[in-house]
């Protein structure tokens, strides 16, 4: 039996059929674990299952908040100043640097993901194995469509969310290079979901435990996977003019996917020892006064004052008032205080807010608690989702009329006036609904990939992230990075956009 997969990890090889990596890989072969650990294939898919959920919300997306003008920080914590800072700054792509813990527990765990859920899939389909979980119940067929969703959203997030990589779909792989795009990664992420969704459609005795404590039905499994299709497609475009050369066949792939995504806000109740919504966790907790401690930016409060007399910039002297909105929403999900909390004037009084969170706040601080609710995927980013795909076919009085629905959030529950079907004002209405409506909620790079294909970064700040500096010295490859002031529009390796050009939300510093 060969068994190779030769990729630069620095946390997992799995190595030919002498050893794999499991537990301790001095002690047990491919058919000694097997023979030895019984529910293997079981236990694998289940790991890649969990780490896919839990990476997908993890801490380290707090970064992308950051540089989305979501959320303000002066605290060095995980390098967050850095993030927040303007002008924008370089990404340091060194492996002793703080921040690069968000790219490390995105290629790390996602990675993983796909070494554990390929193995997983050999065993099904190549060694024709029969796949039982610990209480010895055929649990094949559940495994392999498990092993499908990982593959396809790990993928796909690594494609959104790093310029390239490496696509692994076989054991005997072997390869230091990494020659696959960000486009070729999110194409064969949403391959792997249409492979979960067809599988799953046909198999009458679906059953999905592979998260702790939760099990998930057939219904909602669909939909969720058609949900994250949507989102991993829409996030592809590094700016504007590509999201534009896209073209109509790929916005109404966008819009197919999102017509069977969720049809209600699909959260999950915390279980002990199980998944909580940890970006979430970090966005919500609260300092000792009350103030936020990964606070909204004041990008929140500017796009929702109707006065208009919010700044863009925190002033270098006195307190904002708090604002006054058109949208209950605003009032239900962000709180007002006079409290800078922890925040530094030393490190840039034009990053203050006073402003927090409340929306998904838990009482005891964290959603790591039993029956906290942990938002996975808001049924309103499904209209958001359809309507900017018909933005971008230029249908936009189709846009316009889904955004106006009576039931959609902005009308229901904000009261607002109906968006006018122009490019301009769909654009707007879009960005603020992102910025208000998703906010934490929609993950690890939402609202930051809306921005991102509608040049509203801040100037200078990094589209993508590089590949971590460990990896690119195992594959003996040039270290490289993207972002800062003087980069402004800089292209990658495929002449995309790796740095944003200078007309976002507001003007450069």
């Amino acid at each position: 039996m060969k068994q190779t997969v030769y990729i630069v990890l620095s946390i997992a090889l799995l190595a030919s059929c002498k050893k794999l990596n499991f537990d301790d890989p001095t002690t047990l072969t491919n058919d000694e674990a097997l023979i030895k650990v019984p529910d293997l294939g079981y236990r694998l898919a289940t790991s890649s299952v969990q780490s896919t959920f839990s990476t997908s919300t993890s801490s380290a997306g707090t970064h992308f908040s950051l540089l989305a003008d979501q959320t303000t920080n002066t605290n060095g914590n995980s390098s967050w100043w850095d993030f927040a800072n303007e002008p924008r700054l370089r990404l340091n792509n060194n492996a002793s640097y703080r921040g690069a813990v968000t790219w490390n527990t995105f290629y790390n765990n996602f990675y993983q993901v796909n070494l554990d859920a390929t193995i997983t899939l050999d065993y099904i389909e190549n060694q024709k194995l029969v796949i039982k979980d610990n209480q010895g119940n055929d649990r094949t067929k559940d495994c392999q469509i498990a092993a499908y969703f990982a593959k396809g959203v790990s993928q796909g997030y690594l494609g959104v969310i790093f310029d390239r990589g490496i696509i692994v779909d076989a054991t005997n792989l072997s390869t230091r290079s990494f020659p696959n795009s960000y486009k070729e990664l999110i194409t064969n992420g949403v391959a792997h979901l249409d492979k979960a969704i067809q599988l799953a459609s046909e198999h009458n005795e679906f059953k999905f435990d592979f998260l702790s404590g939760i099990t998930i039905n057939k219904t909602t499994f669909i939909q969720v996977a058609n949900s994250l299709a949507a989102r991993i497609l829409s996030s592809q475009a590094r700016d504007k003019a590509e999201a534009a050369a896209l073209g109509n066949d790929f916005w109404n792939r966008v819009y197919n996917y999102a017509s069977k995504g969720v049809t209600s806000d699909y959260t999950i109740k915390t279980v002990t020892g199980g998944y909580y919504n940890q970006l979430v966790t970090n966005l919500v907790q609260r300092n000792a006064d009350g103030s936020g401690w990964l606070a909204p930016d004041l990008k929140v409060a500017y796009l929702a004052d109707k006065t208009g007399n919010t700044p863009k910039f925190y002033p270098s002297t006195g307190i904002l008032p708090a604002i006054t909105s058109d949208d209950p929403r605003f009032y239900e999900y962000f709180g007002y205080t006079a409290s800078f909390g922890i925040m530094l004037e030393s490190r840039g009084r034009g990053l203050f807010t006073n402003y927090y969170r409340k929306r998904w706040f838990n009482t005891q601080n964290t959603l790591n608690v039993p029956e906290a609710v942990n938002p996975y995927f808001l049924s309103e980013e499904i209209r958001l989702l359809k309507a900017e795909a018909k933005f971008w076919q230029k249908d936009y009085d189709a846009a316009a009329a889904l955004l106006n629905e009576p039931n959609a959030s902005r009308i229901l529950k904000g009261k607002l006036s109906a968006v006018l079907a122009s490019e301009a004002d769909l654009r707007k209405a879009l960005h603020y609904e992102y910025a208000i409506e998703i906010d934490a909620a929609g993950g690890a790079f939402v609202p930051f990939t809306f921005m991102r294909r509608n040049n509203l970064l801040v100037g200078g700040t990094p589209t993508e992230y590089p590949i971590p500096q460990l990896q690119l010295e195992l594959a003996k490859t040039t270290i490289y990075t993207f972002g800062g002031k003087s980069f402004f529009g800089e292209k990658g390796a495929y002449g995309e956009v790796a740095t944003a050009p200078n007309e976002g939300w507001k003007a450069s510093e």
